[in-house]
């Protein structure tokens, strides 16, 4: 090699590498993945989570850190937008000052929050994003009827943490009605309506909260109701009488026209009375307009609704995929207890979510060396 000929190596291999460096420093990488994930952690984290509930005072603390928990992962996996540059999905990332991330922060996830020192103390060698989702099905186990819903053996683990997820919190839905449905469920994250129906049946726990959402109330009839995570949540959108509330504001929902019953308010997100009715075309409205008490039409509790008779979707709308699969989850004719149709549909509607974006995931390992 001449001496000409060298230094023009030497010259293109410098300008290589200055372009590599270049282009590395451009990119926004996670920060960490797990080292390794086998089924004793994954247990460990079920038991943890739930010597956590076991240790909280009041029945409102431990819906809100059961039903956190789910959301907390829902807000991670419901960014993921397969048509963007920057897909986001589950990467431990949330935006947390951000206005659909109430909630979060300070309660569920922060530096003294008792998940947070769990996870540092025993399994910082996990990204936020495998720990977070192994939580979210402990939770999930746990208030399944007889703790039947084991999501284990289709939990995936190697998820990396990004270090920024700037603009997460605009693509989460905010409870308007099913538009929202389509465009983050079906065009984003490339779900069906079907797979939407059942990840919404995760309102079977936890509890709306009018500091952090603007929405105040059980979407069951009690606390205690709140904490089992079973097909109920169809049932009561189904036969529960709801009138919508909070009209022409930002929160706009339904409450149970039973509302006078109970001590704590009912009630049900617009996008969540959509899988039965038109709410997005017809709103405000009430479900059942024959109710009466003490004279007094239900739906003319607060608002006079009583003329105003939530709409039904024609049989050939798209969105007949929603209200089939209410049905099929309903397990049967009511009542029942066949929780089989809604567990399936949703370990197979979680699984996509918390994948999506992620193609070199992992099976649980039978041990860690």
């Amino acid at each position: 090699m001449t001496s000409t000929t060298l230094l023009i190596f030497q010259t293109l291999s410098a300008m290589k590498k200055s372009i590599t460096l270049i282009v590395l420093s451009s990119l926004t990488f996670a920060s960490s993945a797990s080292a390794c994930f086998d089924k004793a952690t994954y247990y460990g984290i079920d038991k943890d989570v739930e010597a956590i509930a076991s240790s909280l005072d009041n029945e409102d603390d431990l819906i809100h850190f059961y039903g956190g928990i789910v959301r907390m992962v829902a807000h991670d996996f419901m960014d993921y937008d397969r048509n963007s540059d920057t897909p986001m999905g589950s990467d431990g990332c949330i935006d947390w000052g951000h206005d659909a991330n109430r909630g979060f922060w300070g309660s569920i996830w922060c530096d003294g929050c008792d998940l947070t020192k769990v996870y540092h103390e025993k399994y910082g060698h996990l990204s936020k994003a495998d720990f977070w989702i192994a939580s979210a099905n402990a939770v999930i186990r746990n208030l399944s009827v007889d703790k039947s819903l084991d999501l284990v053996d289709t939990f995936l683990w190697g998820r990396r943490d990004a270090d920024s997820c700037q603009g997460q919190g605009d693509r989460i839905p905010m409870g308007s009605g099913c538009r929202e449905v389509q465009d983050v469920f079906l065009d984003a994250m490339g779900l069906t309506w079907r797979d939407s129906v059942a990840l919404l049946g995760a309102h079977t726990i936890g509890k709306a909260h009018s500091e952090f959402s603007g929405h105040d109330g059980y979407w069951m009839p009690s606390g205690q109701e709140a904490l089992v995570f079973d097909k109920q949540y169809y049932e009561e959108l189904v036969m529960r009488p709801w009138r919508a509330r909070n009209i022409g504001k930002e929160e706009e929902d339904f409450i149970a026209s039973t509302e006078m019953t109970h001590q704590e308010p009912q009630m049900m997100l617009k996008t969540d009375l959509c899988f039965w009715f038109d709410t997005d075309n017809h709103y405000p409205c009430c479900t059942r307009t024959n109710r009466w008490m003490d004279g007094q039409n239900w739906c003319d509790w607060e608002e006079k609704l009583s003329d105003l008779k939530c709409t039904r979707y024609d049989s050939d709308s798209s969105r007949m995929e929603a209200v089939e699969s209410v049905v099929e989850f309903l397990g049967g004719r009511r009542p029942n207890e066949n929780n089989d149709p809604f567990y399936q549909a949703f370990s197979t509607a979680w699984f996509k979510a918390t994948t999506n974006g992620h193609g070199d995931l992992k099976a649980l390992r039978g041990e860690c060396w």
